[in-house]
């Protein structure tokens, strides 16, 4: 499989092709590229008599241990001198394979390609292997081998056309191509190739507009839509590669025909018919043992050795922009396939259904990257200090450490936002967050603190939003370090740790202690047996059958953020440290850990002994909660993975029907119960808090607030305080909701949840639809919609946005740390994981 710049800068040495298989060719010779397989020319034997009519050539060739064979070197990549003068190229490499099967050395003539395809050799040259069409005309003069090769050929138009999407609107088009083509011949009715290639009907066009070379109409239809010309037909190499280069095309409908192309032999040279047939044996076993599809590779990144026909009463098969695929779903992933369809769709296809994944094409992480942004940062660097995005907020600064600024997108797509900057702070210290909100510094606050709830509700002048407790605060163990490599010791804890006492002491009103890990108001969350009830005699005998009767030494690691899972982190260490020493005689060291070094060292599954985290729904679906953390694609936080929760997750992820995946849930849940990697201990009430003007405050159950709609009381800058900074804004490779909330501004994805809810809403695709099994999902882009810098929105980027993410070896996976924790969690294993 070839990633998009491979493919593209293949594409680019194919800019010729088109000419030299419309026919007679016409464009002029082109710098070589660099050679890795040469043949030096040499001179060919001297012409001799027409042989005698009995006499084949093949015994002629096979007498004189020599076969001399004809290519016009002025079409790279297919046959061109290379910078040391010697001759080189796909089908030079095939002619010498040609030679090296029949057992002869091999030489070279370069006559000019009308003089070949002319016909009449005088004995100069026994074959021609030059990407030849066989057509009528060239048939009365000429023998033609099977193909060795096809090439489609197809229509385009001018990228802004909207109103030819197929060759069936082309009927009052004024359409250019290269003149004395096959492409004419087509349209003109004429085209009779004699190889067997597939050829539909032409469509009717209303006027054909002849130019030297298929370069020169491209260059016409560029200049706009309907200037010169409405469409132009010529390689399909020769299209995507003006495309590539920044020619404002877009490819439409499927191709017209497929050229077989051949070897040629001179009739006029005497009996061929044994050579004729030696050749085409030849390419046929060059076809069976793959050396021809190695050849394509090699000099077009693309195999042009085969074309499947569509069954009789079918439809040609879709083309399309571009396409990223895996060989097959072995390697564990959810995608087989990412397409960019036409310039404006998009279409996934999945290796099983995937009901949620609308809920997963709206989240953050799998915001819509410009593809040019992301090669030009090499996927990290400024992509994740300075991000350039679609949404309503740009980034204008950010002072790290202490505060990030944003400025109203003057050209934004949607309704616009209302403040003209809004600026990020941050504290860990709830009570610091709310002096400044008394103080009217900042107009809006994250999590304040349990304890001030009541406060902020008795004054007047501030307005406290209840946020619904989607969220799961969790004691977390990872089984690379003993004793928590013993599921009875995991299992201790779980019974040893007073959940309720941790709640009543440090959580706010709307908190619960949690029965599952998945919160009960998410679909099939709280299926299965509720978690082990506090029982310190039973845990302390189940500690001592693992070996511990005396407890044994530890550590908790955290980091110093409050959390809506989590409001006191410090007080909530110093508890578990208290009730683990007390219960079960384990003496645990506190340690508090900088915010991303804590989530990288956890992603990487290096945190020894206990850890304290938690997650916020970033959609309402089970997949979020359950796959993220315990999928077969999950980060090592828990160390090594339980195949058998793998299995019941990829089993209720894949139905669509919510009461069928009800029980698989359940199942899952009672093996988190069996294997405890980690203890659910709370799902957290929260809020936000606010100014009393402020029009359009909100809390949104995902943490996901938007300050577009937010009117900070008619004040030209929102100010909002949260609880950290963020660690990066490419949100890719983040976790952090401090980071997510930032890169939401910024940032879209192709769809969005709606303002301070759940339900899934369009955003950059304005629609979107799925097949029956919901294997293929396919996204309709919002036309007119810029990047930052002003460059429009397309497929392909949509498509490199989610591909860089996909395979682990794309040379633009590279993010912050490497990480992207959101794709494997929620998508399964990457494309090309390191073993």
């Amino acid at each position: 499989m070839l990633g998009k710049r491979t493919v593209l800068s293949l594409l680019l040495i194919l800019i010729l092709l088109g000419s030299m298989l419309a026919a007679c060719g016409g464009a002029e010779p082109t710098e070589a590229p660099e050679p890795t397989a040469a043949v030096e020319p040499t001179e060919a034997p001297e012409p001799t008599e027409p042989p005698a009519a009995e006499m084949d050539l093949l015994d002629l060739v096979m007498e004189a241990g020599v076969l001399v064979v004809s290519t016009d070197p002025n079409y790279a990549p297919q046959s061109f001198l290379n910078d040391d003068g010697e001759l080189d190229g796909f089908d030079v490499n095939v002619a010498q394979e040609v030679a090296d099967r029949m057992g002869v050395d091999i030489a070279f003539e370069t006559p000019d390609w009308d003089m070949i395809t002319g016909g009449n050799w005088g004995g100069r040259w026994d074959v021609s292997i030059g990407s030849m069409t066989p057509t009528e005309q060239r048939s009365e003069v000429l023998w033609f081998s099977e193909p060795y090769y096809y090439v489609p050929a197809s229509f385009a138009v001018h990228k802004d056309n909207t109103t030819i999407t197929s060759p069936d609107d082309l009927a009052d088009a004024n359409l250019g191509l290269g003149t004395a083509t096959t492409y004419e011949d087509y349209l003109n009715g004429i085209l009779a190739m004699l190889s067997g290639e597939i050829v539909y009907d032409p469509p009717a066009i209303g006027e054909i507009t002849a130019y030297s070379t298929d370069q020169e109409a491209i260059q016409d239809l560029a200049l706009g839509d309907g200037v010169r010309l409405d469409a132009v037909m010529s390689a399909q190499p020769t299209i995507m590669g003006a495309i590539e280069e920044g020619v404002p095309l877009k490819e439409i409908g499927t191709p017209a025909f497929y050229e077989g192309l051949v070897a040629a032999f001179d009739k006029s040279r005497g009996p061929s018919d044994k050579l004729v047939a030696k050749v085409s044996e030849i390419f046929a076993d060059m076809h069976a043992d793959g050396t021809l599809t190695d050849l394509s590779m090699k000099w077009f990144g693309v195999d042009y050795t085969t074309i499947v026909a569509p069954e009789e009463g079918e439809t040609p098969a879709e083309e399309v922009l571009f396409v990223y695929e895996a060989p097959n779903c072995d390697y564990g992933g959810e995608f087989l396939k990412m397409e960019a369809v036409d310039d404006l769709t998009v279409r996934f296809t999945l290796c099983a259904p995937d009901v949620a994944f609308p809920s997963k094409a709206a989240f953050s992480a799998f915001a819509v990257q410009s593809s040019d942004y992301l090669e030009a940062t090499g996927g990290g660097g400024d992509l994740v200090d300075n991000p350039i995005g679609t949404g309503p907020y740009t980034m204008q600064e950010w002072r790290r450490g202490e505060q990030l600024i944003l400025a109203k997108n003057p050209d934004y797509w949607g309704e616009p936002g209302i403040a003209d900057t809004v600026v990020f702070r941050w504290s860990t210290e709830g009570a610091q967050r709310l002096v400044e909100l008394q103080a009217g510094s900042v107009d809006g606050i994250d999590n304040p603190s349990p304890d001030d709830f009541a406060t902020i509700e008795a004054d007047a002048n501030l307005n406290l939003i209840p946020r619904e407790a989607l969220n799961i605060f969790y004691l977390g163990m990872n089984n690379f370090f003993p004793p928590f490599d013993d599921e009875k010791v995991r299992q201790a804890v779980a019974m040893g740790i007073d959940r309720q006492r941790i709640v009543d002491n440090f959580y706010p009103g709307g908190s619960t202690v949690a029965s599952h890990f998945t919160p009960c108001a998410i679909p099939g969350g709280c299926e299965g047996d509720e978690w082990y009830e506090y029982d310190v005699d039973a845990a302390r005998a189940l500690l001592a059958e693992a070996g511990y009767p005396d407890g044994f030494s530890t550590f908790i690691n955290y980091r110093d953020v409050f959390r809506s899972y989590l409001p006191e982190p410090g007080l909530v260490a110093q508890d578990i440290q208290a009730q683990l020493k007390n219960n079960l005689n384990i003496d645990a060291e506190i340690i508090v850990m900088e915010s991303g070094e804590f989530i990288d060292t956890a992603d990487a599954g290096e945190l020894e002994g206990f850890h304290l985290l938690g997650w916020g729904a970033d959609y309402p679906d089970a997949t979020n909660f359950l796959d993220f953390h315990f999928g077969s694609g999950a980060s090592p936080q828990f160390g090594d993975g339980f195949p058998d929760i793998w299995d019941a997750l990829s089993r209720a992820g894949s139905l669509s029907v919510q009461a069928e995946r009800n029980p698989i849930y359940g199942e899952a849940n009672n093996l988190l119960k069996q294997h405890v990697p980690m203890i659910p201990v709370a799902h957290g009430g929260s809020a936000t808090a606010w100014q009393a003007d402020v029009d359009g405050a909100h809390a949104s159950p995902l943490g996901n607030e938007s300050f577009k709609v937010t009117d900070p009381g008619g004040r030209d800058t929102m100010v909002w305080m949260q609880n950290a900074e963020p660690i990066g804004l490419y949100c890719a490779d983040e976790t952090d909701g401090e980071s997510l909330r930032a890169c939401e501004q910024i940032n879209e994805s192709l769809l969005a949840y709606e303002v301070g809810g759940t339900a899934v809403e369009p955003s950059l695709a304005e629609s979107y639809e799925a097949n029956e099994d919901l294997t293929v999902w396919t996204f309709y882009l919002r036309p007119g919609v810029k990047f930052h810098d002003g460059s429009d929105l397309d497929s392909m980027d949509v498509i490199m946005s989610w591909v860089v993410q996909w395979d682990a070896e794309h040379p633009l996976h590279v993010g912050r740390d490497g990480s992207f924790t959101y794709w494997p969690g929620l998508f399964g294993p990457f494309l090309n994981a390191p073993e």
